[in-house]
């Protein structure tokens, strides 16, 4: 894997900014390979900035930002996209994670197979690697500079979340990035900014959450009617996940003119990402990784909750059938 990083410096022009850009409603190893690359390319002269598309939901992701205190710009919210030139991380809009390129593509930078082939100036998917932070770690080993404790923390929470702290999907780059990290990181704050948080005031709220469900074979989706905040949704979400027999949860706010909703898959043949962005594609936005997604839906033009979950299901199967 020598020369990844020359490489990737060589499709890239010190006279135009770059655009580092995630995949859809993004998690932690999105933002944290993100942040860790900013660094690596600012030491090379290299005027950087993160945007990502759709929205960030957790608490404990939304502690993360704030430990990293950089500012991340929202895709929409952009005025002059074209001013500049895109590396995508742990995304690809040749995979679906990323609906929309926030200026002139050059590289993607992703850990999952693509669905199409890039047509990106530099590409370097490595699928198997069970996170995009080990990748940028191993961009780091190769220029032989040293990055500080954030950056540090940064890749190991991104490790952490995709690999469900070494518990799946983890390839020798993600142990030997792990291990070198844990002894340069704050172990103690990337477990908590990892680990689901709830606020007190939370309680109530998610009491409330479990009076309306519809459940499938493997399939669940809970409607919530009072207005919650995304992150709310993401710990109803990482609950049920976990209940006996269910492989795929959707949590729907069902409140005002927008719909939020938060998806979980703990079944390797049901990608999240993909079943939620194609199935919400006429009606909203949506999208995130196998494991996890996130999305928005127009009132006016959600189905309810059988009809969405069937929808699901039908994907699902003929997916599976491929």
């Amino acid at each position: 894997m020598e020369d990844k990083l020359s490489t990737l410096c060589s499709v890239l022009s010190k006279d135009q900014p770059v655009l580092i850009q995630t995949h859809d409603f993004p998690d932690h190893d999105a933002l944290g390979a993100a942040y860790a690359l900013l660094k690596l390319l600012e030491s090379y002269g290299y005027k950087v900035e993160i945007a990502y598309g759709g929205h960030i939901q957790s608490l404990s992701l939304i502690e993360f930002v704030e430990y990293l205190d950089y500012p991340l710009l929202k895709l929409d919210e952009i005025a002059d996209l074209k001013k500049y030139q895109v590396v995508i991380v742990d995304g690809s809009p040749f995979k679906g994670t990323v609906k929309k390129v926030g200026g002139i593509l050059k590289a993607v930078i992703d850990h999952h197979p693509a669905r199409m082939q890039s047509t990106a100036a530099y590409t370097d998917i490595r699928a198997g690697i069970g996170a995009c932070s080990s990748i940028i770690w191993s961009y780091w080993k190769e220029s032989g500079k040293e990055y500080d404790r954030m950056t540090a923390t940064a890749m190991i929470a991104g490790i952490q979340l995709d690999t469900a702290f070494l518990s799946r999907s983890v390839n020798k780059l993600d142990l030997d990035a792990y291990y070198e990290l844990y002894f340069k990181s704050d172990v103690q704050k990337t477990y908590q900014m990892i680990k689901t948080t709830i606020n007190i005031c939370d309680l109530e709220e998610i009491g409330r959450a479990f009076t309306d469900y519809l459940r499938i074979d493997n399939f669940l989706i809970v409607e919530l009617s009072e207005d919650y905040s995304r992150a709310i949704l993401s710990i109803v979400a990482d609950f049920l996940i976990w209940i006996k027999d269910i492989s795929f949860v959707i949590v729907i706010e069902t409140n005002g003119p927008e719909y939020k909703l938060s998806a979980r898959s703990r079944d390797s043949k049901l990608d999240a990402g993909y079943l939620i962005q194609e199935t919400v594609k006429d009606m909203g936005s949506g999208g995130g990784h196998a494991h996890m997604a996130g999305g928005a839906i127009d009132a006016d033009r959600y189905c309810g909750k059988t009809a969405f979950l069937n929808a699901i299901i039908a994907l699902a199967h003929s997916e599976q059938r491929k």
